[in-house]
């Protein structure tokens, strides 16, 4: 037995490097000391050993703040958590969500934690506790804020120089930027050339022909690798009848939170792709249960990390690539 013995919350006063923007509006950051755009760390000890896991909530796509990430866990998840057995993750998940139910984000950080003091105590990788390595080599790709075509371009360049990126995503709409979006992409597409990748990101804000549209003339010629959430979070229908008319792989990224979630996208064929996000899902271990969906459907899991002021979030999310046979 690996009994807890005390939890630990750090609120982060880091104010991460990139400030991004999408279609929906810009990200909240405050400045050097206040809670806004921060990452939040929560630690595991039990028999000599911690364990850590670290999100930073993305306000677009939960209720959740650091502020209530912090109450969340000192109020109601920790006194659950004291004199738990560390080993049994999956029991203390359910406890958790009959306690709170929702707060994705928040038990990210104890899913994330629990791996991994369960792993130096086993002295083994995360990515064996969620079932072993399905490969050796994770694909990176890099998400570009939305701005001007002169910011976005250079952006682009940059990382995949820096980074040895394979595909790049463009942010695009909302609908009132006209042709911008059009003109951006082939103009990313031009610079980086064909071995690298495009993906484009509507974040919900295209209707039907509109997402069709796009997706025909960016993708013309396999140019474009993804779109993903072209329409509406609910609008399972509007987005199958998207699928149903482009060549190009419809990802669902603001669809997708739960194993619900998946096994409706399956049944209407809404996507053929799932994105798996810590702070949407809940952490490893549920986003490895939305994976499976994924792959007995025949569709293909996306790993998003928040590598911008959440780096062990990344590194979680590198574990759960590895463990995922089907990206």
């Amino acid at each position: 037995m690996l009994k807890i013995e005390a939890i630990e919350i750090v609120g982060l006063d880091l104010v991460p490097k990139r400030r991004r923007k999408m279609a929906t509006g810009a990200y909240v950051y405050s400045d050097k000391g206040g809670w806004a755009g921060r990452s939040v760390l929560c630690g595991i000890r039990a028999g000599g050993l911690i364990g850590w896991g670290e999100v930073r909530p993305i306000n677009p796509f939960t209720s959740e703040t650091a502020a209530s990430m912090f109450s969340n866990i000192r109020d109601f998840y920790a006194p659950i958590l004291i004199g738990r057995n560390a080993f049994d993750i999956e029991s203390i998940l359910g406890a958790l969500d009959s306690r709170l139910p929702g707060n994705p984000a928040t038990k990210s950080t104890i899913d994330m934690a629990l791996h991994d003091l369960v792993g130096r105590a086993l002295n083994v990788p995360a990515y064996v506790l969620l079932g072993g390595a399905c490969r050796t080599e994770i694909p990176l790709e890099w998400s570009i804020s939305l701005d001007d075509e002169k910011t976005m371009v250079a952006e682009a360049l940059d990382v995949v120089s820096r980074y040895g990126v394979k595909t790049v995503c463009i942010k695009v709409g909302p609908l009132d930027r006209g042709e911008t979006d059009y003109r951006i992409a082939a103009t990313i597409q031009k610079e980086l050339g064909p071995a690298i990748q495009l993906g484009a990101d509507a974040n919900t804000t295209f209707d039907v022909n509109n997402a069709i549209r796009f997706a025909n003339t960016v993708g013309e010629g396999g140019r474009l690798a993804y779109f993903e959430q072209p329409v509406p979070a609910s609008q399972l229908q509007d987005m199958k009848r998207i699928r149903d008319r482009i060549t190009v792989p419809i990802m669902a990224d603001e669809s997708v939170y739960s194993t619900q979630d998946a096994h409706q996208i399956v049944q209407i064929g809404a996507a053929d792709v799932l994105a798996l996000k810590f702070y949407k899902c809940g952490g490893l271990r549920r986003a490895r249960d939305i994976a499976v969906i994924a792959n007995a459907a025949g569709l293909r899991a996306n790993c998003a990390g928040t590598a911008n002021g959440s780096y062990i979030e990344a590194i979680a999310a590198s574990h759960l690539c590895a463990s995922i046979a089907s990206m």
